[in-house]
């Protein structure tokens, strides 16, 4: 289930962060597929790690919606549907058309300088390790949350930029289900350069209205994708 990795010289801490990181990637990507127990002694014999520190990191992936907690039962990997899908994505609208709002009405320098940064830095990593059949790229995973971050840096409040950085990773979840369907069909490549247009050159509500439509299309595509994702 997960890489093995001999953690027992380090710090408790240490060990429960490492323990963490990789459970969530795994979670993310789908190799721990929604609703797949997640066995604590298994996981204490791939880490060589006690089960104090593995609960630690399955609490605190609790608290972040990717792991369920079920008394008598143990943990598992939280479940995805249509209708959650529907509502992050909702949400991820109604919250990040503030934080754009304020961002782009404390924009700076810097932060227009940073996004053309971080656009140039995305159009240049591959959307897929394959050019011919879909594989998962984690660079572009990684970028491509760094330029939707840029694009809402200068929001003043921290607890929406936190909470948008959540919700990016719950939706990347749900993009992984779709991705090698939706690969052939999109020009993510072009949507992003029209963001930042907007997002410098347009007025905000346009920029706003681009960046809903560009949550809304990828929704629409893992649904028609996933013709089995659960109601």
């Amino acid at each position: 289930m997960l890489p093995s990795q001999n953690t027992k010289a380090a710090p408790s801490s240490t060990r429960t962060s490492a323990v963490y990181r990789v459970l969530r990637q795994d979670i993310l990507c789908g190799k721990l597929t929604p609703a797949a127990k997640l066995l604590i002694d298994e996981i204490s014999q791939r880490y060589g790690v006690t089960s104090t520190p593995i609960r630690e990191a399955l609490n605190q992936l609790v608290t972040e919606g990717f792991v369920q907690k079920v008394d008598q039962k143990g943990f598992f990997v939280a479940q995805v549907s249509r209708r959650e899908l529907s509502e992050l994505t909702n949400t991820r609208c109604w919250v990040e058309s503030i934080a754009l709002r304020e961002a782009l009405a404390h924009r700076t320098p810097k932060w227009e300088e940073d996004l053309i940064l971080a656009g140039h830095r995305l159009s240049r990593t591959n959307r897929s390790a394959d050019p011919e059949v879909f594989q998962e790229n984690a660079p572009w995973e990684d970028t491509h949350k760094q330029f939707h971050m840029a694009l809402i840096a200068t929001c003043p409040s921290r607890w929406l930029l936190d909470f948008c950085s959540l919700m990016t990773d719950h939706a990347a979840r749900y993009r992984y289900l779709s991705m090698s369907l939706a690969y052939p069909e999109r020009d993510v490549t072009k949507e992003h350069k029209a963001l930042i247009d907007a997002a410098i050159d347009g007025p905000p509500a346009r920029a706003i209205e681009m960046l809903m439509e560009h949550y809304r299309t990828t929704a629409d595509i893992i649904i028609r994708s996933n013709l089995d994702l659960p109601d």
